[in-house]
Parts: C-alpha cells; sequence; structure tokens
C-alpha cells in the first residue's frame, strides 16, 4: 500500500510540474532478450525498446527494434502491472501496424498507466509462434538509454 501512495504521489508530483512548464517529457528505455523472459526461452533473440512520455498530454511515443527471433513474430506488447520477473497483463499492442522491426508507434495513456511506467512495472513482451509466452522480453526502465 505504502508503494501504491508513493507512485501516485510521484505522478502527480510529475504532472503538477509538466503543467508549471518545468517537466514535460520523461525517456524510458528496454532491453530485450530471451534470458529475460519468466519462463525457460532458449532463444538468440535481442532487441532494445525507447519509449518517450509527453507528460502535457500523456502520450507514449516508442521505438523497437529486435533481431534473432527462431520463429515469426505474433505480438508486441507492453505488460504491467509487474515488477521485473512478475507477470502483467498485455496493455498496450505495439505493433497495430503488424509486426516487423523496427515498430514505431504512440498512444495516449490513462493515468495509472503512467504510474506504471514511472513505477518501473511494465516490460516488453515479443510474443512468436514457438514461444506463445514470449521470446524477448525487456523491463522498461527509467531515464534515457546511455
Amino acid at each position: 500500500m505504502k508503494k501504491i501512495f508513493i507512485c501516485v504521489t510521484a505522478l502527480f508530483v510529475f504532472l503538477a510540474a509538466a503543467s508549471n512548464g518545468e517537466l514535460t517529457s520523461r525517456e524510458f528505455y528496454a532491453n530485450l532478450s530471451a534470458n529475460n523472459q519468466t519462463r525457460l526461452t532458449e532463444s538468440p533473440a535481442v532487441g532494445k525498446a525507447d519509449f518517450h512520455l509527453d507528460l502535457t498530454n500523456l502520450t507514449l511515443t516508442w521505438q523497437i527494434e529486435f533481431e534473432d527471433l527462431l520463429s515469426e513474430p505474433v505480438a508486441a506488447q507492453l505488460h504491467g502491472p509487474a515488477q521485473p520477473g512478475a507477470n502483467g497483463l498485455g496493455f498496450i499492442d505495439l505493433a497495430p501496424n503488424g509486426i516487423q522491426s523496427p515498430l514505431s508507434g504512440s498512444v495516449e495513456l490513462t493515468e495509472a498507466e503512467v504510474q506504471y511506467l514511472l513505477a518501473g512495472w511494465t516490460y516488453v513482451n515479443i510474443t512468436t509462434k514457438m514461444f506463445p509466452y514470449g521470446e524477448a522480453r525487456g523491463q522498461v526502465d527509467v531515464g534515457p538509454r546511455e
């Protein structure tokens, strides 16, 4: 309960700062690999995902690249809420126009979805025909890619 209160407080601080012209965006990233899956997944699949969140209108944009999948990709989704090593539900389709690397797009988030991102409770998951639970996964971290 305390973590939820802290996350909600952080969300309001970020939104208040955005409305005052102080903080208008945040960057997020994820490094994708089969090693990040919660089920045993033997695959050379790797990738990266970069996100930009506009705090003035809660619009999330992304650029995702992946390679070396062992079978045809089926879906790419943002999942949450889930801490590292846990599973969550897919709540954003990251490939609404077909799944082929690179992927890009944007969507307007709810305040709860922004909270999941800020708390580090989201991950990218690429599912394939061979690995319906996911072949490449990466927890989304706050901050720009270094």
